[in-house]
């Protein structure tokens, strides 16, 4: 038994190391790569990133542009060395240049942010495109949105169209997302309001927020006689969109349950929307916590607060629909204070101006019962 249990050990041992060796003629990669991405990821080995770093540089040295571009990201981020975000991207540059579809993408990405070289959307195309046509799902879905909002390339729909549809079939969600909204408004291809809510359901099941406050805003306002309004299933995704942590969708839900059009009112709800929007620098919920305040709608009603976050709220942008008549009203409200009072409101200013400040309100919210959101028909 024994000698058979030795047997089947070396047995394996051996179809391990065949299978090794055999992983390595058909890899891609050369095997100074191949070690140092053993050492990045902790296989075989123990994860070690200053030694991924030494084994990336000798492939690097080689022209390897997935070394190149592997030791760039441990460069840039300083990944078991010191940051070095200049040599990093140069590094990253030469792997794109070498044909990387990754490099290229990040070369991409890095000219839309202006990390470490000058804002350029027009080389930022270049770079998408490069990758996009190696297939390259994430420079398809930036190519797209480019050629949708005509950065740094001229407008076409089509063209969104093609690299969206390009995307999304590798299933990259926030491709589907902008194909929906193709579909939806009928630019790039024929409107088509069904095929838009089956993509954008598939994309917001998969987490995207964006898709989910579109699916919310077509719920609510139907399109056309192919998808009639549906308040609870907009409600549904509106909700599912806040809880992913996208402000307009906070902001609508607080204007939903705040204005009673739609739902009935529920202040104390509406406020706590509207607060997670305002904490996310949305002026109009700010605007309208402040109007709240000033009414005593779901909070305890408090004027010096009120003017208080008002300032806070005219610091940011606004419409100017908005922003000209807030200003007068809060020239008017101040005049009617105390100078004591006005001290107060300068102080208020102050402690709304920062996120911990704002958090405060949250013990402001009455303990009102707050209403479910219904859940969608179908």
């Amino acid at each position: 038994m024994r000698r058979f249990s030795i047997a089947l050990f070396l047995s394996i041992l051996a179809f391990i190391v065949v299978s090794f060796f055999i992983t390595l003629w058909r890899s891609p990669y050369s095997v100074t790569t191949l070690i140092a991405s053993a050492y990045e990821e902790g296989l075989v080995v123990g994860r070690n990133p200053g030694k991924a770093a030494e084994w990336y540089l000798k492939g690097a040295a080689k022209g390897e542009p997935v070394a190149q571009f592997k030791l760039g990201l441990i460069e840039y981020y300083g990944r078991g060395v010191d940051v070095d975000r200049p040599k990093g991207l140069q590094l990253i540059s030469e792997s794109a240049e070498h044909g990387n579809a990754d490099a290229q993408y990040f070369m991409g990405f890095s000219s839309i942010a202006g990390l470490e070289i000058p804002r350029d959307f027009a080389q930022a195309a270049t770079w998408f495109r490069k990758a996009a046509e190696q297939g390259h799902a994430k420079s398809q879905r930036q190519l797209a949105s480019l050629y949708y909002r005509g950065s740094g390339v001229e407008t076409d729909p089509r063209q969104a169209f093609n690299w969206a549809s390009k995307a999304a079939a590798q299933g990259d969600n926030e491709a589907l997302t902008l194909l929906g909204n193709l579909y939806l408004f009928g630019h790039g291809v024929s409107a088509d309001p069904q095929q838009a809510v089956k993509l954008l359901t598939q994309a917001a099941t998969a987490g995207d927020s964006q898709a989910s406050g579109m699916l919310g805003a077509a719920y609510f306002n139907g399109v056309g006689t192919g998808i009639p309004k549906d308040l609870p299933a907009a409600l549904h995704w509106y909700t599912r969109a806040a809880e992913q942590g996208d402000a307009k969708a906070q902001f609508v839900l607080g204007n939903l349950y705040s204005s009673g059009t739609d739902v009935p009112v529920n202040y104390p709800l509406a406020n706590r929307w509207l607060l997670k929007a305002a904490l996310q620098g949305h002026g109009v919920s700010l605007v309208t916590l402040a109007v709240h305040l000033d009414n005593g709608q779901g909070f305890e009603k408090n004027k010096r607060k009120a003017c208080g976050l008002l300032r806070v709220a005219l610091k940011q942008t606004l419409p100017d629909n908005i922003a000209g008549p807030m200003r007068v009203e809060l020239e008017k409200e101040e005049k009617t204070l105390s100078p004591e009072q006005l001290t107060e409101v300068l102080a208020m200013e102050k402690l709304y101006s920062s996120p911990a400040g704002l958090r405060e309100l949250q013990g402001d919210l009455t303990s009102e019962q707050i209403a479910k959101p219904a859940e969608p028909t179908g």
